[in-house]
């Protein structure tokens, strides 16, 4: 796990603490916290753990994965951890990776502000493109997942259109994906 708290702080800077979950968190899986990483009023917190295990994708291949979230400081960072190392329960459960702009949810309010009730899964863009895969061990290599909260409305336009159709109405708009509570793009005429 050097290798990949060494990649994490290359670009995130020092690390300044981690949480081991509950008893309902898998086994060796932490979150880690950088807080205004990669802005100024942002803590970015990423999963430490979860690469040790091979999970599997539906066409046979597997992946080496670790989760990050972008939110804002404050109360934001605790409810984060928590979504973290719900969704890495549920991969450790199951045994299964996640694909690019896999959609988790809706499953209500994911915050206490705002209207985002689903994640989706995909590159991290607000970090420079090297961030994207740490090589553990010289062998391993771990995909950096970003799981961005999304509307309802969002998702399934996801399901839908697919990541490029809500991906051109993120870049139409320009939303700051780091805040929960921010308003949903418009979608076809109509807000999510």
């Amino acid at each position: 796990m050097a290798d990949l708290i060494e990649h994490l702080e290359s670009f995130l800077g020092p690390m300044s603490g981690a949480s081991r979950g509950d008893e309902t968190t898998p086994d060796g899986v932490h979150v880690a916290w950088f807080p205004d990483r990669p802005f100024t009023g942002v803590t970015t917190l990423v999963t430490v753990g979860l690469s040790r295990r091979h999970l599997g994708l539906p066409n046979g291949d597997a992946l080496h994965h670790e989760l990050l979230m972008h939110v804002p400081n404050g109360d934001y960072p605790a409810r984060a951890a928590g979504l973290l190392f719900q969704v890495a329960g549920e991969m450790v459960r199951r045994g299964t990776a996640l694909r690019h702009a896999q959609v988790i949810g809706p499953r209500g309010p994911l915050f206490p502000s705002g209207d985002v009730t689903a994640l989706v899964a995909v590159s991290p863009r607000y970090l420079p493109e090297d961030f994207e895969v740490c090589h553990v061990d010289d062998s391993v290599p771990v995909v950096m997942t970003w799981l961005v909260p999304i509307t309802t409305g969002e998702a399934e336009l996801v399901r839908r259109d697919g990541w490029a159709a809500l991906e051109r109405a993120f870049t139409a708009e320009d939303p700051d994906l780091s805040d929960p509570a921010r308003p949903p793009v418009t979608l076809n005429g109509t807000d999510s």
